[in-house]
């Protein structure tokens, strides 16, 4: 395949510079396509176009991590949750729910705090309860998302140089051109099935209007996070901090910390918050590596519901922090390699701050985040916050930058937490790569750069060789700083260990490999782009090879090896739940699953064409000179192959992105697309449903697929939809087949699809008009002596023939019993006028 770095979207590119190079074909474009109509069925994109960015701060809860079994609002103003039963418009999304779905939450709000001396004076930036972080105004400054797979985001140890400038992720995901070659974001390093990236200051005006006492330190925060959908890695969200001093003054005795108010509890509770246990734990655990196990260091402060809400909050749930940056030789931070947890604190109450209260000013939180201390874990329930911090951070200069590394963890039980918070390390520690191209660095572990000038210097103090080497200034000596936790963990007894294994199963740096990659690690493959669209026939869902054309992000190697179809029923959004955060994972059911044809069961192919049984389907079939366009698309990317090709007038977006990834297929280029279509002719109409597409690998021995492998959760990749009646056209229009369901309409009749309240839809119920014309109509419902009830507005044009109305009147009241008449009328004139009624019963 030849490869074409950088398929960027027009949404994110600037566009004139794309129609400057590709005048000429825009011209032949726009001659070709004149005529052409806009598609039968507007929908959403496969993939497509990132989603409409927000004026920051983001307080609407769009950002929420949903592929995993935690789900989590993100914020880009240094708070994670979405403090339930605020005022804020986010307060309905999930803060920190677990199970997913469940209406369990385990967290108001955590935030950041960075802590620093400057000019002698102590000062903390908090996320929380004070929020001092804020993103510049402007619709740019918002919340990005990506995956694995995204060929912006291309990382080590695959080929990393996506836009081929001989630079690698310079261009990191943030909506600005960083590194000023005309490309927004076009090579940074994703991670994960789903990560979204920010930044955000803590010397906003607006913050200095909101806490005029407060004294910023000029610190410029990037905040990424991943979640990844397969069962080893779904049950937490990591986090990484990159902190820098884009101030004038250094900053000295710097700490960083997460202040998190806890409450474990069902929303559906009053008071849930009330009756909390708070700890921390620190120690030993054993982490799943490969076939076997090995020991790692956890620090995790948690909560958990005293009395378990008659067995409705029976989880855990903790913050562990994973790692920072440390330092080898300039004393800027920690020593090598250890983790330096100062401060675990918990806060109660409204009591002063010597008395066990929250700290209310930059000297008491400098005093909280700076001292070392270990409370005890309560014994009493209550609603309780807690601090966690690591430092110091002795010296960050103007410029420089400080890593911290966490994730918020789910599970049920103590252990089982541990036991999630242990896989979390994992991904963080990631792998070792041979970044600097040079194979005698990073071998026998020595991956660390010491530099001279340094007197009788033994590299590798664990090998039992009496090295004493005098290494001359400037030198460097790589060399082996981590042995004895190499040494330590190869000596463990306590862990299930690879009896087969060298001792460079528990190196770091071997094979030349001196880099460490963080968040990088084995998993299912990365779900495809989907849609769900409703048919006469059923619900159709659709999907693109994303699946298939991704490598493994740790081995590089392609080893997809099939698709399931999943579908959620019964659905009644509990409280705390959405349409864009899933169904508990209890209600997904299996529908069908395909696989390539190469031994592994169960040897059904899904890439023969649908017409012959299979899934592989030819899209945009309606349009008018299809091929024509493809070939004009394709003419163009052979002279700018590094371009979105501009999209003709009278075709959608999602049309034009369509055409151009069958284009790009056509000539063998990165970023061509096939596309997969399954039926289910078994979905009620008017009922919720979700569908998952959920891609699967094989395992590969000695070159040769063996046998399955690992999955993704259904949760990973999931979209909502209701099955609707079809639009009816002029031509074979029946006033007759216009009608509502259920009539009469009952508590009992609308069950079925009744959904829990919402401040969008406060009543949940729904009665729908069925089988309505293909234009645009207004709906109006009167009570039988006149009175117009409520206006609904449809649109008919792309095919959907189905409106529904929640029982609420224009009032903002709820529709008492009765006989009520409606009336429907069409703009387009082909169309009559209709009439009908229905019967309410409450």
């Amino acid at each position: 395949m030849q490869q074409i770095r950088g398929r960027w979207n027009s949404m994110v590119l600037g566009l004139p510079r794309q129609i400057r190079k590709g005048s000429i074909l825009t011209f032949l474009l726009i001659v070709l396509t004149c005529g052409l109509t806009r598609a039968q069925e507007r929908s959403t994109p496969l993939g497509g176009k990132p989603p409409d960015p927000r004026k920051s701060p983001t307080v609407n809860g769009d950002f929420v991590h949903n592929v995993g079994n935690l789900q989590m609002n993100v914020t880009n103003w240094g708070i994670f949750g979405s403090m339930p039963k605020s005022e804020y418009p986010m307060a309905e999304v999930p803060s920190a729910q677990y199970p997913a779905s469940s209406g369990v939450e385990y967290l108001y709000a955590a935030g950041l705090w960075v802590g620093a001396v400057k000019n002698g004076i102590p000062s903390v930036s908090t996320g929380y309860p004070e929020t001092e972080f804020r993103p510049p105004q402007g619709a740019l400054y918002t919340i990005y998302s990506s995956q694995e797979g995204d060929l912006r985001g291309d990382r080590f140890p695959g080929p990393a140089d996506d836009d081929g400038d001989g630079r690698y992720d310079e261009d990191w995901l943030n909506g600005l051109d960083d590194d000023g070659d005309g490309y927004v974001d076009e090579d940074f390093a994703a991670s994960g099935k789903q990560m979204f990236s920010c930044w955000f200051t803590d010397d906003q005006e607006s913050c200095s209007l909101l806490w005029p006492e407060h004294r910023p330190l000029n610190v410029h925060i990037r905040q990424e996070s991943y979640q990844w959908g397969e069962d080893l890695y779904d049950d937490f969200v990591g986090v990484r901090y990159l902190i820098t001093n884009q101030g004038r003054e250094y900053l000295s005795s710097v700490y960083l910390g997460i202040y998190a108010d806890l409450d474990a509890g069902p929303r559906t509770l009053g008071s849930y918050y009330m009756d909390d246990q708070v700890g921390y734990w620190e120690g030993v655990w054993c982490a799943p590596k490969g076939e076997a196990e090995i020991p790692v260091r956890l620090y995790v402060a948690y909560v958990y519901d005293h009395d378990g809400d008659d067995g409705r909050t029976p989880g855990y749930f903790g913050i562990a922090v994973l790692g920072h940056t440390t330092s080898l030789q300039d004393n800027l931070a920690p020593p090598f390699p250890l983790t330096s947890v100062v401060t675990f604190r918990t806060f109660r109450g409204l009591q002063p701050y010597e008395s066990g209260g929250d700290a209310t000013n930059d000297y008491e939180r400098y005093d909280a985040i700076s001292t070392y201390a270990r409370e005890p874990n309560t014994d009493t329930p209550g609603d309780y916050r807690i601090l966690i911090s690591i430092g110091s951070f002795p010296l960050l200069p103007p410029h420089g930058s400080i890593e911290m590394h966490l994730a918020y963890v789910g599970g049920t039980g103590l252990e089982e937490m541990l036991d999630n918070a242990a896989a979390a390390t994992i991904a963080y520690q990631g792998c070792y790569y041979n970044l600097d191209g040079d194979d005698s660095t990073g071998i026998d572990g020595r991956e660390s750069p010491m530099v001279g000038r340094l007197a009788d210097w033994d590299p590798d103090p664990c090998d039992g060789i009496d090295e004493k080497y005098d290494v001359p200034k400037l030198e460097i000596c790589w060399s082996n700083m981590d042995c004895y936790l190499e040494q330590w963990a190869m000596d463990y007894n306590g862990c299930y260990k690879n009896l087969d294994a060298d001792p460079s199963y528990y190196q770091t740096g071997v094979d030349g490999k001196e880099a460490p990659l963080r968040w990088v690690t084995g998993s299912a493959p990365t779900p495809p782009h989907m849609r769900v669209v409703s048919s006469e026939e059923g619900i159709v869902v659709l999907w693109d090879d994303l699946s298939e054309t991704t490598p493994d992000a740790m081995t590089l190697a392609y080893d997809f090896e099939g698709y399931e179809i999943w579908r959620a029923d019964n659905w009644h959004r509990p409280l705390g739940t959405s349409k864009s955060n899933g169904p508990n994972h209890e209600l997904w059911s299996f529908l069908e699953t395909r696989d390539l044809i190469n031994g592994i069961s169960p040897d059904r192919d899904f890439k023969k064409p649908v017409k012959e049984g299979g899934w592989e389907y030819t899209p945009l079939q309606h349009l008018w000179r299809r091929d024509e366009t493809i070939k004009l698309f394709e003419q163009a990317l052979v002279y700018f192959p590094r371009d979105t090709v501009p999209c003709p007038p009278g075709l959608t977006d999602e049309e034009c992105d369509t055409l151009e990834a069958i284009a790009r297929l056509n000539l063998n280029f990165e970023g061509g697309k096939r596309y997969y279509r399954y039926l289910d002719g078994t979905a009620k109409k008017g009922l919720p449903y979700f569908y998952s597409v959920v891609p699967y690998d094989h395992v590969i021995i000695d070159g040769v697929p063996a046998y399955s492998g690992r999955h993704n959760s259904p949760s990973s990749n999931f979209k909502y939809i209701e099955s609707n009646s079809e639009a009816q056209n002029a031509t074979s229009f029946q006033e007759k087949e216009v009608y509502v369901v259920p009539n009469p309409a009952t508590l009992e009749s609308m069950e079925p699809w009744r959904l829990g309240p919402c401040n969008e839809d406060p009543s949940g119920y729904k009665i729908e008009f069925r089988n309505l014309p293909r234009c645009w109509s207004t709906i109006r419902i009167f009570t039988v002596s006149g009175d117009l009830v409520i206006t609904l507005a449809h649109d008919g044009r792309q095919g959907d023939g189905t409106e529904s109305w929640n029982l609420i009147s224009r009032n903002g009241q709820d529709i008492g019993s009765g006989v009520y008449l409606f009336c429907v009328n069409p703009q387009d004139q082909a169309f009559p006028r209709t009439v009908g009624k229905f019967v309410v019963i409450r």
